[in-house]
């Protein structure tokens, strides 16, 4: 029997999610936890597949826009994806990828975000790894700062109804200066970063802080905790689910306060930047384990408008070509003039000086990735001049990071 591949209706959500779940390996999702969904669902943004009734591989898109380098875009944030373990090898994945990608260039969106559960699958339809995050883990006795900055602001544990109108406005402080953040909706923040249970693994309860200057609120932890003890003594864990600082003095602020928690042993933070400035306040940084992933990827769905979609670094005049025989709309040449008060692109019959593949081009699109590194890993061909010239202008400062899995 063939496999349709079109958008759900509500009535099929059920059996979407679960579809979803078993293809991650999950027998079951929680009540809780498909009510979440369903509340950011948009449903004519879904795909799935069906083998007569039954739902066999789904995807979906949340639909926001991203931070680039200088500037922002709207996205087509691709999530969901997942095919029934019966129905692995029948081309499933690679008809969604190709319909959702032709649905996301119809809508203009220049740019395509996820991340992958598995690395080795999505650098074969044109997603670049654009991002990475660290793990930190450091022991609460060895949390000594030396160097920080004048944090004279107020700290208050907030509720979760204080936090759900306080923080977003601080979310949107940090937002525009941040590649690789995205806009979050009320909706959003109701439901996926700060929903009402949130029982996975064997932490506690959670708690709100916020940071405040003469009363503007600068700055926001979201944490919970883990009892446990070594020898009779207390040992608990501390697990920082998300930080955000609109200044120094917030940030360290925060960090100042977390390390201040008692009864704990070991603190630990996911999904946190590459470029953290964190490890440069500590007296002992060695002690601050850091485990590196892989976590924003990037697809160029519109070469010349994604491109003139960000800011550069320093003046740039560059024939680059793209291949892409995923989605063949973005084959071409496209020269790249301009600098930092902006730059156009254009497609162009002249020669290139740097060829690259369409996950490349996802991979440098955020100025976390350089050419030069693409090049010598001989993914990226060009004159080492140009490439070096373009790694100048693609650069940027902050690192792109994204704190929440979408």
């Amino acid at each position: 029997m063939s496999i349709d591949i079109r958008p759900i209706n509500p009535e099929e959500f059920e059996a979407f999610v679960q579809a979803t779940y078993i293809g991650f390996g999950a027998p079951q999702v929680e009540p809780h936890e498909a009510e979440n969904t369903k509340a950011i669902c948009e449903y004519d943004r879904t795909l799935a597949g069906f083998d007569g009734e039954e739902i066999v591989s789904t995807t979906g898109i949340f639909s926001f826009a991203m931070t680039t380098p200088g500037g922002a875009l709207p996205t087509a944030g691709v999530t969901w994806v997942s095919v029934k373990p019966t129905h692995r090898r029948q081309g499933l994945l690679r008809r969604m990828m190709k319909q959702q990608l032709t649905d996301v260039r119809d809508r203009n969106e220049p740019i395509a975000a996820l991340w992958a559960s598995e690395s080795i699958i999505y650098g074969r339809f044109g997603y670049g790894l654009a991002a990475h995050s660290h793990s930190l883990k450091i022991d609460r006795l060895r949390t000594s700062l030396t160097h920080t900055l004048d944090a004279a602001g107020r700290l208050r544990l907030i509720s979760r109804d204080e936090a759900l109108s306080v923080w977003p406005k601080i979310y949107d402080k940090v937002l525009p200066g941040q590649p690789g953040m995205y806009s979050r909706s009320e909706t959003w923040w109701q439901n996926h970063t700060l929903p009402e249970k949130d029982q996975r693994g064997s932490f506690g309860g959670r708690f709100y802080v916020v940071y405040e200057e003469g009363g503007e609120p600068l700055g926001y932890a979201r944490y919970r905790t883990r009892e446990g003890d070594a020898d009779g003594a207390p040992n608990g864990t501390l697990g920082v689910q998300e930080l955000m600082a609109a200044t120094d003095g917030a940030y360290a602020g925060l960090w100042n306060y977390l390390f201040g928690v008692d009864l704990i042993g070991t603190i630990e933070a996911r999904l946190r930047k590459t470029d953290e400035p964190l490890y440069w306040m500590l007296s002992d940084p060695r002690r601050l384990v850091r485990s590196t992933h892989d976590s924003l990827w990037i697809r160029v769905i519109d070469v010349a408008s994604a491109l003139e979609g960000r800011r550069y670094a320093t003046d740039i005049n560059v024939v680059i070509e793209v291949k892409d025989p995923f989605c063949e709309w973005t084959e071409g040449r496209y020269q790249l003039e301009g600098g930092p008060d902006g730059t156009t692109c254009k497609s162009t019959d002249a020669s290139p000086a740097i060829i690259v593949h369409a996950a490349d081009l996802g991979a440098v699109y955020m100025g976390g990735t350089q050419l030069t590194t693409l090049a010598r890993a001989g993914r990226v061909e060009g004159d080492e001049a140009a490439l070096r010239r373009a790694d100048a202008a693609f650069g940027w400062a902050p690192q792109p990071w994204t704190p929440e899995v979408f």
